[in-house]
Protein backbone atom coordinates (compact mmCIF):
# COMPACT_ATOMS: atom_id res chain seq x y z
CA UNK A 1 0.00 0.00 0.00
CA UNK A 2 1.43 3.56 -1.11
CA UNK A 3 1.82 5.83 2.31
CA UNK A 4 -0.39 9.34 2.39
CA UNK A 5 1.99 11.11 0.91
CA UNK A 6 2.51 10.09 -2.60
CA UNK A 7 2.88 13.52 -5.00
CA UNK A 8 1.44 13.84 -8.55
CA UNK A 9 3.52 13.15 -11.60
CA UNK A 10 4.39 15.84 -14.00
CA UNK A 11 5.57 16.61 -17.25
CA UNK A 12 8.32 18.31 -18.47
CA UNK A 13 7.84 19.94 -22.22
CA UNK A 14 10.01 22.77 -21.58
CA UNK A 15 13.20 24.50 -19.90
CA UNK A 16 10.60 26.57 -17.96
CA UNK A 17 8.68 23.25 -16.87
CA UNK A 18 11.99 21.93 -15.38
CA UNK A 19 12.88 25.29 -13.82
CA UNK A 20 9.40 25.55 -12.36
CA UNK A 21 9.48 21.61 -11.29
CA UNK A 22 12.97 21.85 -9.19
CA UNK A 23 11.91 24.80 -7.77
CA UNK A 24 8.91 23.62 -6.03
CA UNK A 25 10.92 20.49 -4.60
CA UNK A 26 13.48 22.55 -3.25
CA UNK A 27 11.14 24.45 -1.42
CA UNK A 28 9.21 21.58 -0.17
CA UNK A 29 11.67 18.95 0.71
CA UNK A 30 14.84 18.22 2.60
CA UNK A 31 15.73 15.26 0.55
CA UNK A 32 15.14 14.69 -3.32
CA UNK A 33 16.59 11.41 -4.67
CA UNK A 34 16.19 10.66 -8.48
CA UNK A 35 15.60 6.87 -9.07
CA UNK A 36 16.02 5.41 -12.93
CA UNK A 37 17.92 4.19 -15.37
CA UNK A 38 21.00 5.16 -16.76
CA UNK A 39 20.45 7.14 -19.89
CA UNK A 40 17.41 8.73 -18.59
CA UNK A 41 18.01 12.11 -17.39
CA UNK A 42 18.89 11.93 -13.64
CA UNK A 43 22.60 13.91 -13.76
CA UNK A 44 20.89 16.46 -15.57
CA UNK A 45 18.12 16.49 -12.64
CA UNK A 46 20.73 16.73 -10.01
CA UNK A 47 23.02 19.64 -11.26
CA UNK A 48 19.94 21.49 -11.89
CA UNK A 49 18.38 20.90 -8.39
CA UNK A 50 21.76 21.51 -6.76
CA UNK A 51 21.53 25.17 -8.70
CA UNK A 52 18.17 26.14 -7.58
CA UNK A 53 18.44 25.23 -4.05
CA UNK A 54 21.57 26.59 -3.71
CA UNK A 55 20.21 30.14 -5.15
CA UNK A 56 17.78 29.54 -2.19
CA UNK A 57 20.98 29.79 0.18
CA UNK A 58 21.02 25.87 1.36
CA UNK A 59 24.00 23.89 1.75
CA UNK A 60 23.77 21.11 -0.87
CA UNK A 61 24.74 17.41 -0.39
CA UNK A 62 24.89 14.24 -2.32
CA UNK A 63 24.58 10.86 -1.64
CA UNK A 64 24.92 8.91 -5.26
CA UNK A 65 25.75 5.38 -6.09
CA UNK A 66 28.53 6.27 -8.54
CA UNK A 67 30.34 8.25 -6.14
CA UNK A 68 29.82 5.92 -2.92
CA UNK A 69 30.74 3.00 -5.01
CA UNK A 70 34.05 3.64 -5.36
CA UNK A 71 35.00 3.39 -1.42
CA UNK A 72 33.67 -0.18 -1.36
CA UNK A 73 35.71 -1.18 -4.21
CA UNK A 74 39.85 -0.40 -2.79
CA UNK A 75 42.11 -3.00 -4.10
CA UNK A 76 41.74 -4.98 -0.97
CA UNK A 77 37.99 -5.28 -1.10
CA UNK A 78 38.18 -6.17 -4.65
CA UNK A 79 40.38 -9.13 -3.99
CA UNK A 80 37.46 -10.63 -1.07
CA UNK A 81 34.78 -9.77 -3.65
CA UNK A 82 35.20 -9.02 -7.13
CA UNK A 83 32.82 -7.42 -10.01
CA UNK A 84 31.97 -10.30 -12.67
CA UNK A 85 31.35 -8.87 -16.15
CA UNK A 86 31.47 -5.59 -14.51
CA UNK A 87 29.02 -5.88 -12.56
CA UNK A 88 29.66 -5.21 -8.01
CA UNK A 89 29.62 -7.91 -6.38
CA UNK A 90 26.59 -8.38 -4.36
CA UNK A 91 27.94 -8.49 -0.73
CA UNK A 92 29.33 -4.95 -1.77
CA UNK A 93 25.85 -3.66 -3.07
CA UNK A 94 23.92 -4.90 0.07
CA UNK A 95 26.33 -2.95 2.05
CA UNK A 96 26.36 0.05 -0.03
CA UNK A 97 22.69 -0.11 0.60
CA UNK A 98 22.98 -0.80 4.06
CA UNK A 99 25.45 1.93 4.63
CA UNK A 100 23.10 4.34 3.07
CA UNK A 101 20.31 4.12 5.12
CA UNK A 102 22.58 5.04 8.43
CA UNK A 103 23.99 7.73 6.35
CA UNK A 104 20.61 9.49 5.73
CA UNK A 105 19.68 9.01 9.46
CA UNK A 106 23.47 10.79 10.30
CA UNK A 107 22.74 13.36 7.99
CA UNK A 108 19.44 14.47 9.26
CA UNK A 109 20.58 14.57 12.63
CA UNK A 110 23.53 16.41 12.00
CA UNK A 111 21.57 19.24 9.80
CA UNK A 112 18.29 18.79 11.42
CA UNK A 113 18.68 22.59 12.36
CA UNK A 114 19.62 24.06 8.87
CA UNK A 115 18.27 24.88 6.04
CA UNK A 116 20.53 22.10 3.94
CA UNK A 117 18.94 19.59 1.20
CA UNK A 118 20.25 16.20 0.14
CA UNK A 119 19.61 15.09 -3.71
CA UNK A 120 20.59 11.65 -4.05
CA UNK A 121 20.89 9.49 -7.50
CA UNK A 122 19.51 6.00 -6.69
CA UNK A 123 19.61 3.83 -10.10
CA UNK A 124 17.83 0.60 -7.64
CA UNK A 125 17.16 -1.49 -10.40
CA UNK A 126 19.94 -4.84 -9.98
CA UNK A 127 19.75 -3.96 -6.01
CA UNK A 128 21.52 -0.58 -6.26
CA UNK A 129 20.50 1.45 -3.11
CA UNK A 130 17.16 -0.58 -3.32
CA UNK A 131 17.73 -0.38 0.79
CA UNK A 132 16.04 3.23 0.73
CA UNK A 133 13.11 2.19 -0.76
CA UNK A 134 12.20 -0.88 1.48
CA UNK A 135 10.09 -0.70 4.25
CA UNK A 136 12.63 -0.97 7.57
CA UNK A 137 11.88 -0.65 11.48
CA UNK A 138 14.56 1.39 11.69
CA UNK A 139 15.73 5.14 12.42
CA UNK A 140 15.66 5.94 8.51
CA UNK A 141 12.31 4.85 7.74
CA UNK A 142 10.68 7.95 9.12
CA UNK A 143 12.29 10.42 7.23
CA UNK A 144 12.48 7.88 3.98
CA UNK A 145 8.94 7.60 3.71
CA UNK A 146 7.39 11.09 5.25
CA UNK A 147 6.65 14.20 3.56
CA UNK A 148 9.84 15.88 3.74
CA UNK A 149 11.62 12.97 1.61
CA UNK A 150 10.59 12.91 -2.38
CA UNK A 151 11.80 10.28 -4.99
CA UNK A 152 11.51 11.57 -8.38
CA UNK A 153 11.34 9.44 -11.87
CA UNK A 154 12.53 10.83 -14.78
CA UNK A 155 10.94 9.49 -17.58
CA UNK A 156 12.08 10.69 -21.12
CA UNK A 157 9.80 9.94 -23.85
CA UNK A 158 10.96 7.68 -26.42
CA UNK A 159 12.54 10.89 -28.73
CA UNK A 160 13.68 12.25 -26.10
CA UNK A 161 15.53 8.58 -24.88
CA UNK A 162 16.70 8.28 -27.98
CA UNK A 163 18.60 12.15 -27.66
CA UNK A 164 19.90 11.18 -24.37
CA UNK A 165 21.25 7.68 -25.93
CA UNK A 166 23.22 9.87 -28.84
CA UNK A 167 24.04 12.13 -26.22
CA UNK A 168 25.89 9.49 -24.20
CA UNK A 169 27.76 7.87 -27.55
CA UNK A 170 29.43 11.29 -27.66
CA UNK A 171 30.84 11.68 -23.95
CA UNK A 172 31.71 8.07 -23.88
CA UNK A 173 33.55 8.52 -27.26
CA UNK A 174 34.68 11.47 -25.84
CA UNK A 175 34.11 12.17 -22.55
CA UNK A 176 34.23 15.65 -21.51
CA UNK A 177 34.08 15.48 -17.24
CA UNK A 178 35.77 12.73 -15.84
CA UNK A 179 33.23 10.68 -15.02
CA UNK A 180 31.63 10.25 -18.32
CA UNK A 181 34.18 7.49 -18.96
CA UNK A 182 32.68 5.68 -16.38
CA UNK A 183 28.91 5.83 -17.38
CA UNK A 184 27.46 2.52 -18.77
CA UNK A 185 28.21 2.55 -22.34
CA UNK A 186 25.38 2.47 -24.81
CA UNK A 187 25.18 -0.99 -25.50
CA UNK A 188 24.58 -1.57 -21.59
CA UNK A 189 22.30 1.02 -21.91
CA UNK A 190 20.07 -1.43 -24.32
CA UNK A 191 20.05 -4.52 -22.00
CA UNK A 192 19.04 -2.32 -19.01
CA UNK A 193 16.19 -1.60 -20.48
CA UNK A 194 15.65 -5.26 -21.78
CA UNK A 195 16.00 -6.16 -18.11
CA UNK A 196 13.46 -3.21 -16.89
CA UNK A 197 11.07 -4.27 -19.45
CA UNK A 198 11.01 -8.05 -18.33
CA UNK A 199 10.09 -6.70 -14.88
CA UNK A 200 6.91 -4.60 -16.75
CA UNK A 201 6.14 -7.96 -18.18
CA UNK A 202 6.42 -9.50 -14.78
CA UNK A 203 4.26 -6.89 -12.91
CA UNK A 204 1.47 -6.89 -15.82
CA UNK A 205 2.39 -3.35 -17.32
CA UNK A 206 4.04 -4.81 -20.42
CA UNK A 207 3.26 -7.76 -22.56
CA UNK A 208 5.48 -10.32 -23.64
CA UNK A 209 7.69 -9.64 -26.99
CA UNK A 210 8.96 -12.05 -29.46
CA UNK A 211 11.47 -11.36 -31.83
CA UNK A 212 13.46 -8.00 -32.31
CA UNK A 213 14.56 -6.32 -29.07
CA UNK A 214 11.43 -4.33 -27.27
CA UNK A 215 11.93 -0.43 -28.19
CA UNK A 216 11.61 2.05 -24.77
CA UNK A 217 8.34 2.43 -23.55
CA UNK A 218 8.53 4.92 -21.25
CA UNK A 219 4.63 4.00 -20.18
CA UNK A 220 6.54 0.22 -19.12
CA UNK A 221 9.19 1.92 -17.57
CA UNK A 222 7.32 4.31 -15.25
CA UNK A 223 5.39 1.48 -14.15
CA UNK A 224 8.21 -0.36 -12.97
CA UNK A 225 9.74 2.64 -11.16
CA UNK A 226 6.27 3.36 -9.73
CA UNK A 227 6.47 -0.25 -8.64
CA UNK A 228 9.28 -0.07 -7.13
CA UNK A 229 8.63 3.44 -4.88
CA UNK A 230 5.02 2.56 -3.85
CA UNK A 231 6.23 2.63 -0.41
CA UNK A 232 7.54 6.58 -0.64
CA UNK A 233 6.22 9.61 -1.66
CA UNK A 234 6.99 9.63 -5.55
CA UNK A 235 6.44 11.27 -8.98
CA UNK A 236 7.51 10.92 -12.16
CA UNK A 237 8.65 13.64 -14.39
CA UNK A 238 7.60 12.94 -18.02
CA UNK A 239 10.06 14.35 -19.66
CA UNK A 240 8.74 15.26 -23.50
CA UNK A 241 10.95 17.57 -24.82
CA UNK A 242 15.07 17.42 -25.07
CA UNK A 243 16.09 19.80 -22.42
CA UNK A 244 19.17 22.78 -23.26
CA UNK A 245 22.68 21.27 -22.58
CA UNK A 246 25.70 23.42 -23.24
CA UNK A 247 27.94 21.66 -20.92
CA UNK A 248 28.51 18.25 -18.95
CA UNK A 249 26.01 16.92 -16.88
CA UNK A 250 28.57 16.63 -14.33
CA UNK A 251 30.01 20.10 -14.09
CA UNK A 252 28.67 21.80 -11.28
CA UNK A 253 28.43 25.86 -10.88
CA UNK A 254 27.55 25.53 -7.10
CA UNK A 255 29.69 24.24 -4.10
CA UNK A 256 28.28 21.07 -2.41
CA UNK A 257 29.32 18.11 -0.54
CA UNK A 258 29.13 14.47 -1.60
CA UNK A 259 28.62 11.93 1.38
CA UNK A 260 30.66 9.78 1.36
CA UNK A 261 31.96 6.17 3.78
CA UNK A 262 35.13 6.40 5.57
CA UNK A 263 37.98 3.39 5.24
CA UNK A 264 36.74 2.28 8.39
CA UNK A 265 32.96 2.31 7.88
CA UNK A 266 33.10 -0.16 4.60
CA UNK A 267 35.58 -2.21 6.44
CA UNK A 268 33.55 -2.75 9.74
CA UNK A 269 29.93 -2.97 7.16
CA UNK A 270 31.92 -5.25 5.09
CA UNK A 271 32.66 -7.49 8.37
CA UNK A 272 28.98 -7.48 9.85
CA UNK A 273 27.12 -8.63 7.04
CA UNK A 274 29.90 -11.08 6.62
CA UNK A 275 28.97 -12.35 10.08
CA UNK A 276 25.28 -12.06 9.80
CA UNK A 277 24.54 -13.65 6.38
CA UNK A 278 26.17 -16.32 4.46
CA UNK A 279 27.79 -16.04 1.17
CA UNK A 280 24.80 -17.69 -0.57
CA UNK A 281 22.24 -15.63 1.66
CA UNK A 282 23.70 -12.67 0.20
CA UNK A 283 23.34 -14.02 -3.20
CA UNK A 284 20.02 -14.88 -2.79
CA UNK A 285 18.71 -11.69 -1.06
CA UNK A 286 20.62 -9.35 -3.60
CA UNK A 287 19.11 -11.44 -6.51
CA UNK A 288 15.61 -11.38 -5.65
CA UNK A 289 15.82 -7.41 -5.00
CA UNK A 290 12.90 -7.02 -6.85
CA UNK A 291 10.71 -9.26 -4.89
CA UNK A 292 12.24 -7.09 -1.91
CA UNK A 293 10.37 -3.90 -1.79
Amino acid sequence: MRNAFVADDFVIASQNDLEAALTAMALAHRMVFFAGLPGVGKSLFIRELASVAHDMGRAVHFLQWDVVRPSFESQAILDRCPEHDGVTHPLVRMAIGQWAREAVFRWHRAHANSPSILIGEVPLIGNRLIELVQVRADDAEPLLAGPDTLFVTPVPSVTVRAAIERARERTFANPAHPRESADAPPGLLQQIWLDTRALAVEIGAAAPVTGAPALFDPQAYAAVYSHLLRHRNAAAAMVNAPLTQNRSVYDLEVEATDIVPTDDETAELLMRLEREYTAEEIEHKVSRWFQST
